[in-house]
Formats: structure tokens, C-alpha cells, sequence
């Protein structure tokens, strides 16, 4: 979603991408010697919906990412739908069974 979405609207400047967190060389680069008993896991995270259009509409209400890119298109109608229908698109492939499943990394560790 992120990747789409600065194909959409470019990311604020010297933000780095919220990709890079699921690298773990990244996550444990960018950590350093500033923790100790570093740990990291995979999960899936599951969100229920009715359809992939239910799931970007809510999330076009309250997620950062989805609002601040429907801002940006609103004063270009045809690049914001195509940006919903690719949106859409992307959820449906991760839908089954009114689940949407998103793989994370999960980070621990304890401040050095």
C-alpha cells in the first residue's frame, strides 16, 4: 500500500520509507547498540470487511496514509479513482473469507 501510494503522491521529505521496517538488516542497522536482546517475529494480521472497497473507504476516513493521499487527488478525479480501483485490487488479492491479511514484523527489544 505505501509503495502505491507514493506512486500517487510522493512521501513527505526525509521520511524514510515505511517499508524498510519490515527489513530486519534495516530495523537492526538503524537500532544499533542502542538496544540489547533484539527480537524480531512474523505475524499476520487479519481485518475483518465485507469487500476490499468496504476496507479502503474506512480506511479513507481514519488512516493517515489513505486521507492524506485522497486529499492530495481530490482536485484530480480520474488519478483518484484509479488509485481506488488499484487500491481495491491490491486488498482483494490479500481477502479470503472476509479476512484481509497483512504480514508484519514484529520488533522487541530493550534499550540499551
Amino acid at each position: 500500500m505505501f509503495s502505491l501510494n507514493a506512486k500517487y503522491v510522493p512521501p513527505p521529505p526525509g521520511v524514510a520509507s515505511p517499508i524498510q521496517w519490515g527489513d530486519v538488516a534495516i530495523v537492526r542497522e538503524r537500532l544499533g547498540d542502542n538496544v540489547k536482546r533484539l527480537h524480531f517475529g512474523r505475524g499476520v494480521m487479519g481485518i475483518p470487511t465485507l469487500s476490499p472497497r468496504h476496507l479502503r473507504q474506512f480506511q479513507e476516513s481514519r488512516t493517515g496514509p489513505f486521507i492524506r493521499t485522497v486529499q492530495a487527488l481530490q482536485h484530480d478525479p480520474s488519478r483518484l479513482e484509479s488509485w481506488r480501483h488499484e487500491v481495491d485490487e491490491i486488498l482483494g488479492e490479500y481477502l479470503h473469507d472476509n479476512v484481509v491479511r497483512h504480514e508484519y514484523l514484529l520488533t522487541r527489544a530493550i534499550k540499551a
